[in-house]
């Protein structure tokens, strides 16, 4: 992986923030600076022996003072929560890449936050920051049950109070249960944003249809890729590399970033699924086979970049801007 953008931090503070939940805040490091963010940004946190994870930064400002993630232990954990809740202690230094955003709020009049669980990390910046510019919208936060909420000291404070729904589904108010009023007549002048499980996404996706909103209106991010990745019957093809004109075979059970790894080309690698956007490349020539969840519809449509992780290329050959 590139090493150009990595950051040395100090565990600041740890708290716990809901059940199963804790806080971290994270300073930088003497002689190093924290870059700004806007809402929707998220790190990759570098962990021994297990590699990046990627957290998204919910501080109450993102003027780059302290980085706060916050972090649910999960039970199907690859080693990254679990270590995070079990090892890691205030005073202790950590890695993390810069802030990425591929999930920015884009320009609406008013707005539907949607967050599944620990999706409210991302969610909540954006509540903050458009409640600090007086823009309509309402949040929507679904948990199981109400000692699993996170954040609720933020979410009650008054400026945010107004507009903020916690749905539990021990109180049968789940989103599969009840759609929210705001959801049941569409809105061409209102963005819909969404962070959360894959059935939670799609229960989303499903009501929108129902309600007959437009697709182009929703952006959301997911905690995994339900793309198929890898097929028996996927076509071989070669990658070539712009800057030397040298082309490489991939193979069926063959990602592209595996290949260019083997052959030592420098690219950035980070989730392996899609869904992080930390190894989008520039696409010459070629037309990609996009198996992300991080481009937009719009943006796939252009050909012109490609997630290395997950993605293939539908034609012979894919000339790559490295």
């Amino acid at each position: 992986m590139k090493d150009a953008k990595l950051i040395p931090v100090t565990v600041k503070t740890i708290d716990k923030n809901g059940f199963g939940n804790i806080s971290l805040q994270l300073i930088a490091q003497q002689g190093h600076a924290l870059p700004t963010y806007s809402p929707g940004a998220h790190i990759d946190i570098f962990i021994p022996e297990i590699g990046p994870r990627q957290y998204s930064l919910c501080s109450e400002t993102g003027n780059g003072d302290y980085y706060e993630i916050c972090i649910k232990l999960s039970a199907a954990s690859s080693g990254g929560s679990h270590f995070i809740h079990h090892h890691v202690k205030p005073g202790d230094n950590l890695t993390i890449s810069a802030p990425r955003n591929h999930f920015l709020l884009p320009d609406a009049r008013r707005y539907l936050l949607l967050a599944g669980g620990i999706g409210i990390t991302p969610l909540l910046a954006m509540a903050e920051q458009l409640t600090s510019q007086q823009i309509e919208f309402e949040l929507h936060y679904y948990v199981s049950n109400h000692r699993q909420a996170a954040f609720l000291p933020r979410l009650n404070a008054p400026a945010l109070a107004k507009h903020t729904f916690v749905h539990c589904s021990d109180a049968n108010d789940s989103l599969r249960q009840k759609t929210p009023v705001s959801l049941c007549q569409a809105d061409k002048e209102t963005q819909v944003m969404a962070c959360g499980p894959d059935g939670f996404i799609e229960c989303l996706r499903d009501a929108m249809q129902k309600h007959q909103w437009q697709a182009d209106q929703l952006s959301f991010e997911r905690f995994s890729n339900t793309q198929p990745i890898s097929l028996s019957d996927d076509r071989v093809f070669y990658i070539e590399v712009n800057s030397t004109g040298k082309r490489y075979f991939v193979n069926p059970n063959q990602s592209i970033a595996e290949v260019l790894l083997s052959a030592r080309v420098d690219i950035t690698l980070s989730c392996e699924q899609g869904i992080c956007g930390s190894c989008i490349t520039e696409v010459i020539d070629g037309i990609p086979d996009h198996r992300d969840c991080v481009l937009t519809e719009e943006e796939r449509a252009e050909n012109t970049q490609i997630t290395l992780c997950c993605s293939r290329s539908k034609s012979p050959v894919l000339v790559l801007d490295l």
